[in-house]
């Protein structure tokens, strides 16, 4: 008998088609679940912190402490609203009514006009390092623009101080978004094709048809090529949709190589539907793998797949551990494409060890699937 037969293959392709098609709740699953979390996700996400809560105490009530006032206003990074008590500013941020607190004293306006210098008092709320970073950077800014509006003069008059000319690459407006979209396609693609999978062979255990498959003329190798098939278009079409959501919803660009990207997706692909058949073979319950699936597919690509963390900024051990994943390169490889647009030339490496470990999951699972059936 031969070992791989496309006419045995495409009768079981055939059968999971059917089996797909009738199965409202894996239509669901593959085409409105992506359609949904890009659409949620991609609308929440934020990296870049605007609209703090500040309270404020001016002491001075005079031109220059409404100007400074105003300044954080209009940087569309706070939100400024007076109290009248100076001794409620900390208990405001203790309430969590205010993350920042900003203290006018008096005598400001009198030692910004006369020693050009003036300070007031900045409480910041530690318990979020998110809002300590970007406080801390926005002060930066302001302070320079506070300074030039109270004094009256042009932002270029002190033609003497030393200023930056910073041209943010790639993402020009520093939109959080055009980082977070590209990211997501792995997420959803990891959640949908190792999900979908995991419960494809659980299910013909379950069931008993298992049993009448394996009666049939057909290999091993047949019955895992008729199972992988049909779940990786669906997840094609899925990433699809999410591509399509990222550039027409979103306005993400992309500026890279369309055949790049969906080599990239297709070997990232059929790693994550090896991953799950696996799971599926090795534990032959849908329970146990759906719980399988989540600890071993879903929190490795969001928490070590660089989608929230930066992978240069763990650990060496993190590091490692990120590398036996195959999120890990595809997250380079889609924000690549639509930000960057490296060619193939450059990133070849991430491309050749995201198709080793696919290799590497299939062969496994066949021989896994092979003595889990003697």
């Amino acid at each position: 008998m031969k070992i791989f037969s496309w006419d045995r293959t495409k009768a079981i392709l055939f059968k999971e088609f059917k089996h797909i098609w009738r199965d409202p709740f894996t239509l669901m699953m593959a085409l409105l679940l992506p359609l949904l979390i890009v659409l949620i996700l991609g609308s929440s996400i934020e990296f870049n912190i605007k609209s703090i809560d500040m309270a404020f105490v001016d002491n001075d009530k005079t031109m220059a402490s409404r100007k400074l006032v105003e300044t954080f206003a209009s940087s569309n990074y706070f939100q400024p609203y007076q109290i009248d008590n100076p001794d409620k500013l900390f208990d405001e941020i203790v309430a969590g009514r205010a993350r920042v607190g900003l203290a006018v004293p008096g005598g400001f306006e009198k030692d910004m006009l006369g020693n050009n210098a003036g300070s007031v008092q900045v409480l910041v709320d530690g318990t979020e390092s998110s809002t300590m970073s970007a406080v801390s950077n926005y002060l930066n800014t302001i302070n320079i623009n506070s300074y030039y509006k109270i004094q009256d003069v042009p932002i270029n008059h002190n033609a003497g101080v030393l200023r930056y000319k910073i041209r943010y690459m790639f993402n020009p407006e520093l939109n959080s978004r055009w980082f977070a979209v590209p990211g997501l396609a792995a997420v959803i693609i990891a959640l949908v094709a190792i999900m979908l999978t995991t419960l494809t062979i659980c299910r013909e255990w379950e069931r008993g048809s298992m049993e009448m498959l394996l009666s049939t003329p057909a290999t091993r190798l047949d019955i895992i090529l008729g199972k992988v098939v049909p779940y990786a278009i669906i997840s094609f079409v899925g990433f699809v949709l999410v591509f399509a959501i990222a550039r027409f919803v979103f306005g993400v660009p992309f500026v890279g190589s369309y055949w790049q990207l969906v080599f990239g997706t297709w070997l990232f692909i059929l790693a994550y539907l090896a991953i799950g058949l696996f799971i599926s073979v090795s534990t032959k319950k849908q329970e146990v793998a759906i719980q399988y699936a989540a600890i071993v597919g879903l929190l490795p690509t969001v928490i070590l797949s660089g989608f929230v963390f930066p992978i240069e900024y763990m650990t060496r051990g993190y590091r490692i551990v990120s590398a036996m994943f195959p999120a890990r390169f595809y997250m380079d490889i889609t924000r690549d494409q639509f930000l960057k647009g490296s060619l193939f030339a450059d990133i070849w490496w991430l491309y050749a060890i995201l198709g080793l470990q696919a290799l590497i999951i299939l062969i496994i699972c066949v021989a896994k699937f092979k003595r889990s059936l003697e």
